[in-house]
């Protein structure tokens, strides 16, 4: 472990990544954050040091044992049903010949999705009816910040369609985990020339991969659509594929010969502000299934529901029931210890705070002295503090809530002669809320009054998806199986209700 300590901290300071042509003034853009795949070995375990550590922080470094074990299960119980939130009064509720016709052109590709994603692929060549002179590029191996994709000419649509497989490896996962906000521009070009030109943040890793599957689409595409002129570019994928398929079609529709692709995303991750989703409501078509909860999910939505569930009152609820109370509160007590430990963890309760109240909070300094308080506090014993935590009237909640800042036994009078910043980081810059992009599908499975599930699908308001909502299900709402089963069932219902 130590040899592979010290090969992460020197490539994660030696490489720098530029800063985008696009970044606007003033923007606190981290040059650890890359806009581009990396192109070699160092670059990758850059990355992979910078994820790693992203994710440790957001994660451990903020979330609570209590809150993980028990609190979000509480929060779930508490919260009810969540499926009318998505047929409220600003849904709409779509029906007839045109919505069964549109739901079975998106169960094909979907079909079409899953077999590229968990076949083999001669199998998706047999099922789509292709063959091998039909494919245009295969990319299936996935690398970090590098999804696995292919591009078929399909003859009976009079289309190229591009697929980009989701999150189904480590790397694939790494590349979804890279989830800082990078900026990023759409010049949406038409016959009459730019008509509109939105500037906003998406998504680290979809941004790099969409980027680096444009690099080697665009010359194919160009050689095919010489051949081809009148064939239309269909862009689509699932989940983490659904996100980066969605900014390849922002990048591709920047050029005349592309002008007119489209994407139909399914289960798409929240992948951009809500200035460049808007922007594509007319070319892309986001679906979503039931409770899944990943179309909300980005660092903004987990902060707020970070917040409800350490305000909300499930200690008083589960702690009593506990046989083994004494085992959780020392459990509790010792992570405790460790994360306030760590250089790179923050503590929990500190940072219940509006994202923009972090922002404005000034850059910490760290100086001799306290260094010097810092280090003698951490060879003080564990059984010390334990003992200290001992006489709070609530441990798991006092002993957890224990920051131990830079200021701590820092003499008012002293100057430090070489003061020592801490490094920039984006999570204490204001975040920015990522959405689903497009025009919203949103399957919904309401009971009815003979309490039987009652299946409905709206086309909703983009607001609905800035908070996280959990449920049991969340999981198996998300995979494509379920997808699919949930489409063939709202397409046989809408059928016989038309009969």
């Amino acid at each position: 472990m130590r040899h592979l300590f010290l090969l992460f901290r020197p490539a994660q300071r030696r490489i720098a990544f530029p800063k985008p042509l696009d970044c606007p003034p003033g923007c606190h853009y981290m040059s650890t954050w890359p806009d581009h795949a990396p192109s070699t070995w160092r670059e990758s375990v850059a990355i992979t040091s910078r994820t790693v550590k992203y994710m440790c922080r957001e994660t451990l470094g903020k979330w609570p044992i209590g809150d993980i074990a028990f609190g979000i299960k509480y929060h779930m119980k508490h919260q009810g049903t969540i499926q009318h939130d998505y047929a409220g009064k600003d849904s709409l509720q779509l029906k007839g010949d045109e919505t069964v016709s549109e739901l079975m052109y998106l169960l094909n590709y979907l079909r079409l999705c899953f077999y590229f994603s968990k076949r083999p692929f001669p199998e998706f060549l047999q099922y789509g009816g292709y063959c091998q002179d039909n494919v245009l590029i295969q990319n299936s191996k996935a690398r970090l910040l590098r999804p696995a994709f292919t591009i078929v000419c399909d003859e009976k649509s009079r289309s190229f369609i591009i697929i980009i497989r989701g999150a189904t490896s480590i790397r694939d996962r790494l590349t979804a985990a890279t989830s800082g906000e990078v900026p990023f521009r759409h010049i949406n070009i038409q016959k009459g020339g730019v008509v509109n030109f939105v500037k906003g943040y998406a998504h680290c890793g979809m941004v790099a991969a969409a980027r680096w599957i444009a690099k080697y689409a665009v010359p194919c595409l160009n050689k095919a659509k010489n051949q081809f002129p009148d064939y239309e570019i269909k862009v689509m994928g699932h989940s983490m594929g659904a996100g980066v398929a969605a900014i390849l079609t922002h990048i591709l529709r920047e050029r005349k010969e592309f002008a007119s692709s489209t994407c139909l995303a399914f289960a798409p991750a929240a992948c951009m502000t809500w200035e460049l989703a808007e922007s594509g409501k007319e070319f892309i078509t986001s679906l979503i299934n039931r409770n899944d909860m990943v179309p909300s999910f980005s660092k903004v939505s987990a902060d707020n529901l970070r917040s409800e569930v350490v305000g909300s009152s499930w200690l008083n609820d589960v702690v009593g029931p506990i046989p083994l109370n004494k085992l959780f509160k020392a459990i509790n007590q010792h992570v405790a210890f460790l994360q306030s430990c760590l250089v790179f963890m923050s503590s929990s309760r500190q940072e219940v705070r509006n994202d923009a109240d972090i922002a404005l909070c000034p850059q910490p300094i760290i100086s001799e002295a306290s260094i010097n308080s810092r280090t003698s506090f951490l060879s003080t014993t564990v059984e010390e503090h334990l003992q200290i935590s001992s006489s709070f009237k609530n441990p798991i909640r006092e002993f957890s809530s224990l920051s131990f800042t830079s200021s701590e036994k820092r003499p008012t009078n002293f100057t430090p002669k070489r003061p020592i910043k801490l490094n920039s980081d984006p999570s204490s810059k204001e975040h920015k809320q990522l959405f689903p992009p497009g025009r919203i599908i949103h399957m919904v499975s309401l009971p009815d009054l003979a309490s039987k599930e009652s299946i409905r699908v709206y086309e909703n308001p983009r607001s609905l998806y800035a908070k996280m909502r959990l449920s049991p299900d969340m999981i198996r709402h998300h995979y494509m199986p379920s997808y699919v089963e949930m489409l063939e069932l709202l397409i046989e219902d809408l059928t016989n209700k038309k009969e």
